[in-house]
């Protein structure tokens, strides 16, 4: 791979500065992430200026460097710019936790491209919340891409063994399953048992997303070793986001 010239779809997870004129641009692609070098990025006669952008989903040209090392940014075309998230503060940190979880758990290689196209579904779904085209609440799409992320990582929880008669269920955070359960337990309701065995179905107690959200979490802190002080912070702007549909 060293040595060759490499063009690829690739989402903007990542723009560090790398010297006064210079950025390292980090980009997953369907091969997994990559760390670019973009020299003269913000020099105003350059080639990149408004090329690429967190968020972004561009078709990029670099030249690829020994493992390890960066690589060189030669071209970079915008596909998807979903500048409708600038609109909003809470869907834009929401986008951001998305990115960040991609970044820490996605593998390298043809095994990234679910991780790829999962990452774009997301952030698409987070544009159209942006601009009112979708009614299903940014709290949703963050129990729906954490579980899938969960399910990409080989980690998906079973959420199915619950006793439908009764008020709750005992769920053990260990094992990921309702059946025999041991280790570190928490009592899940039926209904947030239901959600989370369905997150695309729609609940009308607006207290079950919440309660979904939380029993999530406590997995997540549980098995992925990611930053639950950010987790905490998204989740708060996104609670609050219900009341202002995503426009504030």
């Amino acid at each position: 791979m060293a040595g060759e010239t490499i063009k690829s779809k690739a989402i903007c997870l990542d723009i560090r500065p790398w010297s006064q004129t210079s950025h390292v641009v980090s980009w997953l692609t369907p091969n997994g992430r990559v760390a670019t070098v973009v020299k003269g990025a913000v020099r105003p006669k350059s080639l990149f200026l408004g090329q690429y952008d967190l968020n972004y989903t561009c078709e990029i040209l670099y030249y690829a460097r020994a493992k390890g090392e960066l690589h060189a940014l030669r071209d970079c075309v915008p596909l998807v710019c979903r500048d409708a998230l600038r609109s909003s503060y809470r869907l834009l940190a929401l986008a951001g936790y998305f990115r960040q979880l991609v970044a820490e758990l996605a593998p390298a290689g043809a095994d990234c491209g679910v991780w790829f196209e999962a990452l774009e579904r997301h952030l698409d779904a987070c544009v159209s919340a942006g601009l009112g085209e979708n009614r299903v609440s940014p709290l949703a799409w963050l129990i729906r891409f954490e579980l899938k992320v969960l399910e990409l990582a080989g980690l998906a929880p079973d959420f199915s063994g619950y006793d439908e008669n009764a008020e709750w269920s005992t769920f053990s955070v260990e094992n990921g399953t309702f059946e025999n359960p041991t280790g570190r337990c928490i009592r899940v309701s039926k209904e947030v048992a239901a959600y989370l065995r369905n997150p695309y179905g729609k609940s009308e107690n607006p207290q079950v997303p919440l309660d979904a959200a939380r029993v999530i979490g406590v997995f997540y802190a549980f098995h992925v070793e990611n930053a639950p002080d950010i987790r905490r912070e998204v989740l708060s702007l996104v609670i609050k986001n219900k009341e202002g549909n995503g426009s504030k």
